[in-house]
């Protein structure tokens, strides 16, 4: 009997396999805008789904310095672009042909490896090494300095921000958060911190964990609640007030400081009691699943942080967990803010072996989604024209759900994937000499998702122009708890429309 086995629309997994198994890495669900039968019981089987493989990166002609060392932040002030590489801060400048030319500003910048954070005030940008009292400012004028206000470096800073003309910081005792003069009174030079201004938790006594910016006002996360300031322009002191309306009964976890980000008009983050949220007002929404939650729970979320780029229009919150699975051994999680559904992604890291997605930061500027690499002095465009991840492979691949029947054994008889096929040219050495054309992976597994091995029949997606290519595979034995994985990772469009197989049941 021949049937359709449903797309994996988003990432699933249960403890025990059976229930689910459905994982999607490095692509995503979306839905089709075209016609198709009414199902008045439940509209959402009226709108066709489709699998897309997420954009590669395409490395900017001259975006690094050749040290190889990782790109940590990427910001613009007045309509330059600036990077930070490594220890070394440099301005940017591209042109018509999208070739990049870096000019040193300083070499300095403590920390090396992590990530930074970075905002500005239309004049004076601030470059700060999170969680500690080193902080830096570079003005349009040109000057560079560390900034040493014994205000500043006594408090420290979890994080900074920029709002109404100030630079917002959050403390690291996680009491207080403090802000700049003003560029009122610093007008085009460093910030400065005369006036002391600093405002304590008022509605909560757990510690501050992480903040950010949402429409004006300032949101600060404690470890069990979380509350809001706004600027009311208070004459003296901070000119920041509390703003009770958008005090919430939860807070963000404690080592998740960096996943609050905002995205989609929203503010999402890894809450206390390891869900993925968004805020809705005082009654913030879950958006993460079972499990998505049962990978919080079990993994280590040292050093977890958030990026928030857009693939082909979607909205994406991606979790990064670098060391979730131990030290160097990261994960990425993905939430797709259009569909609601979760997918993960993948990246091969210097020792070729599969890790997390592999940019360390992310920004949008020159007109383009970049991406700065964990793994090396690179600066790529998501590039939906692009399959590698700058000269690496693309891990693109997605699980079925469990084929089962009441634990019945089911005779495989075939299985076929409608997949893009005849989208590609095939592929060449570099000596010009065609190899081969892209093919598809169909791997299976008879304990449910646990284990997989390869079908031996493997497949190809024909060259450009063979769009009637057929990736099918037959005689696919008997299970109980049938599971495929369907995988691309050779240069190729990849869109996923439909599975069908071709099945008979039996007993016991």
């Amino acid at each position: 009997m021949a049937t359709t086995l449903p797309l994996p629309l988003g990432s699933y997994t249960d403890l025990d396999p059976r229930a689910s198994s459905k994982q999607l890495i490095g692509c995503f669900s979306e839905a089709l805008d075209q016609d198709s039968p009414a199902d008045t019981k439940n509209p959402t089987n009226s709108m066709p789904m489709t699998l897309r493989r997420m954009p590669g990166m395409t490395q900017l002609n001259g975006f690094g310095d050749g040290s190889g060392n990782p790109v940590r932040g990427m910001w613009e002030m007045a309509g330059v672009q600036y990077v930070v590489i490594g220890t070394n801060l440099y301005s940017a400048a591209i042109d018509a042909a999208n070739n990049v030319t870096l000019t040193t500003i300083a070499t300095s910048i403590a920390g090396g490896s992590g990530f930074v954070r970075m905002t500005d005030n239309g004049a004076c940008m601030v470059i700060l090494i999170p969680s500690t009292s080193i902080a830096y400012t570079y003005t349009t004028a040109g000057s560079f300095a560390q900034l040493t206000s014994t205000f500043f470096t006594a408090l420290g800073a979890i994080d900074c921000w920029f709002i109404d003309s100030y630079i917002v910081f959050l403390a690291t005792n996680g009491t207080t958060f403090f802000n700049d003069d003003g560029r009122q009174v610093s007008g085009s030079g460093q910030i400065t911190f005369t006036t002391a201004a600093s405002f304590t938790r008022e509605f909560g006594t757990d510690l501050f964990v992480g903040g950010t910016v949402d429409h004006r006002e300032v949101v600060l996360f404690g470890s069990r609640t979380t509350e809001g300031y706004v600027n009311a322009g208070n004459p003296t002191g901070s000119p920041f007030s509390s703003a009770p309306d958008s005090f919430m009964q939860i807070g963000c976890h404690p080592l998740c400081a960096y996943t609050v980000a905002n995205q989609d008009q929203s503010v999402f983050w890894i809450a206390n009691d390891k869900t993925v949220r968004r805020r809705n007002g005082q009654t913030p929404q879950t958006v993460s699943n079972s499990g998505i939650e049962q990978i919080l729970n079990t993994v280590n979320l040292t050093g977890s942080y958030a990026l928030v780029p857009t693939a082909y229009g979607h909205p994406l919150y991606v979790i990064q967990l670098p060391n979730a699975n131990g030290p160097n051994a990261g994960r990425t999680l993905a939430y797709n803010c259009r569909t609601q559904k979760w997918f993960e992604l993948e990246s091969y890291d210097l020792e070729n072996a599969v890790n997390a997605w592999r940019p360390l930061c992310y920004y949008n500027g020159f007109g383009y989604q970049l991406v700065g690499d964990t793994y090396s002095d690179a600066v790529g465009i998501l590039n939906e024209n692009a399959f590698t991840e700058f000269t690496n492979t693309q891990i693109c691949e997605f699980v079925t759900q469990s084929v089962y029947d009441a634990h019945n054994r089911i005779q495989h008889r075939r299985l076929e994937v409608v997949i893009t096929s005849g989208g590609a040219p095939s592929i060449y050495n570099s000596s010009g000499t065609a190899l081969a054309v892209p093919i598809i992976d169909i791997f299976e597994s008879d304990d449910a998702g646990r284990t997989f091995v390869q079908c031996w029949d493997v497949q190809n997606l024909g060259g450009q122009g063979q769009y009637d290519q057929r990736a099918f595979v037959f005689n696919l034995g008997q299970s109980r708890d049938r599971v495929y994985k369907i995988r691309v990772t050779d240069p190729t469009p990849v869109f996923a429309v439909d599975i069908q197989a071709t099945l008979e049941g039996g007993k016991w």
